[in-house]
Parts: structure tokens; sequence; C-alpha cells
């Protein structure tokens, strides 16, 4: 008898990408709180059922169109950006940070990751976006748009 496991969309990007969750605390890291981590559907719902609604806004990813991997811009609900930071950075770290809850992107990525060793088809952020277009999530998508009525 086989059993199908289900791979979640963490599991997905670790696997495309190559990287793996990490805890950074270093400057460098905390400088990437400037802009709000990409969240999947799946990171988007746990933050509002954890009561986080407010601090999330629909938006549109252009970066794909940028890297030349979709030629569109890919709609999400994404956190907030308020004044220079994320809206969950706070007293020089994100509050998410312990708690679980943090985004995708933010759970994978690391200060190593330069210019010089980027590759589109392994970008975290790309591998986020996917998760918006992949119709696998249109059920978790759609709970997320009732809650944020």
């Amino acid at each position: 008898m086989s059993l199908l496991i289900k791979e979640s969309q963490l599991q997905r990007i670790i696997r495309k990408t190559g990287r793996k969750p990490v805890q950074c605390k270093c400057k460098l890291c905390k400088q990437q709180c400037h802009t709000p981590c990409l969240g999947t559907p799946q990171d988007v719902l746990r933050l509002i059922e954890a009561g986080y609604k407010d601090r999330l806004a629909a938006t549109e990813w252009y970066v794909g169109i940028l890297m030349g991997v979709v030629d569109m811009p890919v709609p999400m609900i994404q956190a907030k950006q308020e004044g220079d930071w994320c809206t969950f950075y706070k007293d020089g770290l994100c509050e998410l940070h312990d708690s679980g809850l943090k985004p995708t992107e933010g759970k994978l990525s690391h200060h190593s990751i330069r210019i010089d060793n980027f590759k589109a088809s392994k970008s975290i952020a790309w591998n986020v976006a996917k998760e918006w277009l992949n119709e696998e999530n249109t059920e978790c998508i759609e709970k997320i748009c009732e809650a944020l009525q």
C-alpha cells in the first residue's frame, strides 16, 4: 500500500530553491526588513487566523516581469509596508521571528543571497509568488479573500 503525502508550500519552495529555514539576526539580514517578506497563501491565512488581518494588504508582485519569469504582475495579499519598514519590524527584529508565523521568504532568506549567486528559477520570491498562481491554492486564497472582506 502506497501512501501519498502531500508536499506543503514551504516544502515545495525548499526543494525548488535549495534553501533551508534560518534565523540569522545579523545587521545585513535585518536590513532586508525594509521590504516585507513574501508569504505563500498558507502563510497569509495563518497570519489572518492569528489576528493580523489589519496588517495585510492586496498587492501585485512586479519583480517577476523584471526577472523575465512572468509577463504579468502576480496579485497577492502580503504584509504592509509602514514607513521604511515592514509592518512586523519592531525593536530591531521581526515580531514574527519566534512565533512560527514568519512568511516563507523571511524564513528562507539570508544575507548570503547575492546578485552574483542569483538564479531566477531558485529565487525564493519567485517560488513564493508562484504559489499565488498555483491552482492547488485556490481554496486557501478564497478563504483569505473572504476573511478580508
